[in-house]
């Protein structure tokens, strides 16, 4: 039988639906963490008023106190319905939660998942992921806070089919959960407890605290660090930019606080973009556009607005803002408009809809003077620039243009990727990252022989990196390198089982060699993974009736 070149576009596809920053997962280092606990015994107060905190209560194991719904989802036609039902699990009597999701005529699918983690604070929403051997997805549906209704995740609203493999590594915990326990060598495996601590704990702010609490070093106290190292603390999580390098030899997830987060990671912006386009994680880089932030420097920081430690209630908001805004601002000086009643914050730094989270409104730090019905300006340059306090050099930039086009599909992107990668590669001849895009990028030009050599030279410095052992096996198999492309694809899936491409691959391959059992047992994995895929279900179909 005639291997299908069919796989040269499945394999391209799966560059798009697979991260490149980390599918290479590194343990997470452990120094002395103690956890909130522990800190609570000496600081109860701030504790207590902490806990109830949106940062504290932004990832969790999910109970029964959700908001039980069904909805339908019109693009692909599956009827979803949230419930709780009383059971036992581990031993403990409890609620547990489950997704149920129906599809009639045709296209028929039918099952329920366990949902076992939340992320998300449920100020603007919260999404749910679930465990399937220790490999974690996120669920295709969110509850959104402001409008009270279950909908579809962001990125799932057009999907024709429902996804249930979308894999959450360990850079999505990073900002959601503390103390994450991915598997080195996977791309979404993790420990028995995905995270240690749930939330974002206090030594996420204040370091690793065994030695303090043997009375042997003091806490990092944000507030007492230089300004670049005191807003690391919060950049960490609320900077995104347009492109997030990680430098050589450095993961973002090493960071501690009082580091210079500049010595791990570097973020790239749009130049000239003026006002850019509101995302979920990118408070610093609009307050850092914003006139105060200008005009006050480094005297300015997250600090200066928020108390980390408590958040004020909803009846308080108001004026809790405005005096934060009047320690700068003279109440005297303002416009007759504004007595002291107003509310600073409704007009100034409205809550917009995201570009990036689906139905969620999140606050405009960009301290804006529109008024709030005004439309946020979304034109922007297509030259990228770093963050103001981050270096850039043209490896760091390349992989951002790389990074952009991706997501973009735009030409100038991909265009100034190749010349900028092509240079630095003379000076990073085993940077497994940037080997694996320029792998990805000879591949999408149809230049197939480079683009193996590539990928074979990035694993060889990271041999479990997911998306060249997806990729290169395709160009094994177009070549005819069949069992050489069954060992890529089967390495793959012990990266992440939930990979539909690398499954259609692996079981193309067993059917052209004749070895159709094979083949339907990876079919039939692949369900378990992705029950709604099309491509899977045909195949599976063929494979049976020969």
């Amino acid at each position: 039988m005639k291997f299908s070149l069919r796989l040269k576009f499945v394999l391209l596809a799966a560059c798009v639906a697979i991260s490149f920053r980390l599918n290479w997962a590194h343990p997470a280092e452990q120094p002395g963490y103690v956890g909130n606990a522990a800190c609570a015994r000496c600081h109860e107060s701030i504790a207590r008023s902490y806990a109830q905190t949106p940062m504290a209560n932004s990832s969790g194991v999910v109970s029964g106190d959700i908001v039980a719904a069904q909805f339908a989802h019109s693009p692909s036609g599956v009827r979803y319905r949230v419930y709780s039902e009383q059971g036992r699990e581990n031993g403990r009597e409890g609620e547990t939660v489950f997704l149920e999701y129906e599809r009639t005529g045709a296209a028929t699918v039918k099952g329920k998942q366990q949902l076992h983690y939340f992320i998300g604070s449920n100020a603007a929403g919260r999404s749910y992921l679930f465990s399937i051997d220790r490999y974690l997805f996120q669920a295709p549906v969110t509850f959104y806070a402001g409008a009270r209704r279950w909908d579809a995740s962001p990125g799932y609203e057009n999907d024709r089919e429902m996804r249930f493999n979308r894999a959450i590594d360990a850079n999505c915990l990073f900002c959601h959960a503390s103390q994450t326990q991915p598997i080195f060598g996977s791309q979404n495996r993790f420990a028995e407890r995905p995270f240690n601590q749930a939330g974002v704990s206090c030594e996420r702010c204040h370091g690793p605290g065994a030695l303090h609490a043997e009375g042997k070093s003091k806490m990092v106290n944000p507030a007492k660090l230089d300004p670049a190292r005191r807003d690391a603390v919060c950049a960490q999580c609320h900077l995104s930019g347009e492109a997030r390098v990680e430098l050589p030899g450095k993961r973002l997830a090493q960071y501690r606080p009082g580091d210079s987060l500049a010595e791990y990671v570097t973020y790239f912006i749009f130049d000239g973009a003026g006002k850019s386009r509101l995302k979920v994680n990118s408070h610093a880089e609009h307050l850092a556009r914003s006139a105060c932030k200008q005009k006050s420097g480094a005297r300015m920081s997250c600090l200066s607005c928020h108390d980390p430690h408590s958040a004020p209630s909803p009846q308080e908001r108001a004026s809790y803002f405005r005096a934060r805004c009047l320690n700068c601002h003279q109440a005297e000086r303002l416009p007759a408009t504004h007595d002291r009643a107003s509310d600073c914050t409704s007009c100034h730094m409205p809550r917009r809809l995201t570009v990036d989270g689906g139905h969620g409104v999140l606050t405009d730090h960009s301290i804006t003077r529109e008024p709030l019905n005004a439309a946020p300006a979304d034109a922007y340059a297509r030259r990228l620039i770093s963050v103001d306090g981050f270096t850039s050099d043209i490896r760091a930039l390349g992989l951002a243009y790389a990074e952009v086009a991706l997501r973009s599909g735009d030409q100038f992107h991909a265009s100034e990727a190749f010349r900028l990668l092509t240079v630095a590669l003379k000076h990073h001849p085993h940077d497994a990252e940037l080997l694996t895009r320029l792998g990805f990028i000879h591949a999408a030009r149809g230049e197939n022989l480079k683009a193996g050599q590539f990928y074979e030279a990035a694993l060889r410095q990271e041999p479990y990196r997911t998306v060249a052992l997806v990729n290169l096996g395709g160009i094994y198999a177009s070549q005819g390198r069949i069992e050489d492309a069954i060992k890529l694809w089967d390495r793959a899936l012990m990266s992440n089982a939930g990979l539909t491409e690398a499954s259609l691959n692996l079981a193309q391959a067993y059917r052209s060699q004749m070895k159709l059992e094979q083949a339907r047992e990876v079919l039939q994995q692949a369900l378990r993974f992705d029950p709604d895929s099309g491509a899977v279900k045909r195949m599976l179909k063929e494979v049976s009736l020969r």
